[in-house]
């Protein structure tokens, strides 16, 4: 069965969006880095080992245009996306092909950590569907420290499951990646449950 590796929390404002998480959890996100020319930073929040919440958010220091006009359009946090781990991006590559989906090939990206480390890894889209950001993308960290091993935080994933209008036809494109998240009938969104200091608690897509 694949891992998630990470959840992604979308939010127009770090500072602000840490602080709700914080509120609502009891655990404080720690700062992550940037994201050079993709116009964003993040803050991450250990949910166990190897697995993570980064909320992500645009940075101000980069030109305005550079992050991902969603970002800015947001009102407030939401669940976006999670990426599932894959060490061989190229099998994963080839079961996206199998499925019929295309994709852009391996990204190669990095960011700089608050203590100078460079932090490297590989990431891997599925395109060519009608799930948007519902269907997972892979991560490879490679040799680089996983983001949760220093994040610390006393949260844990609980439970993770998808809601969209055509839940048969992605549910099945889930089972083909060998991916184990339910799918149930509803409109389009992420959710989750975690375990938190505060007891637990949900996100969602808002």
């Amino acid at each position: 069965m694949a891992r998630v590796d990470h959840l992604v929390w979308a939010a127009p404002d770090l500072e602000r969006a840490v602080e709700e998480l914080a509120a609502l959890t009891g655990a404080t996100a720690r700062a992550g880095g940037v994201h050079p020319g993709a116009g964003t930073r993040n803050a991450i929040l250990g949910l166990g080992a190897r697995t993570y919440l980064e909320v992500l958010a645009p940075d101000p220091a980069q030109a305005p245009l550079a992050a991902p006009a969603g970002l800015s359009a947001l009102k407030a946090p939401r669940l976006h996306a999670f990426a599932v781990a894959a060490e061989r991006l190229d099998r994963v590559a080839a079961r996206l092909e199998k499925a019929g989906l295309p994709h852009p090939g391996v990204i190669p990206m990095s960011r700089r950590l608050p203590n100078g480390r460079l932090v490297r890894w590989r990431m891997l889209i599925p395109a060519g569907h009608p799930y948007g950001s519902l269907a997972p993308f892979f991560i490879d960290w490679g040799d680089s420290p996983h983001p949760a091993d220093e994040a610390g935080g006393d949260c844990r994933l609980a439970a993770l499951r998808i809601t969209h209008p055509q839940a048969w036809s992605l549910r099945l494109l889930l089972e083909r990646l060998e991916i184990e998240v339910p799918v149930d009938d509803g409109p389009p969104g992420l959710h989750a449950r975690l375990a938190t200091p505060r007891g637990e608690v949900a996100i969602g897509a808002g």
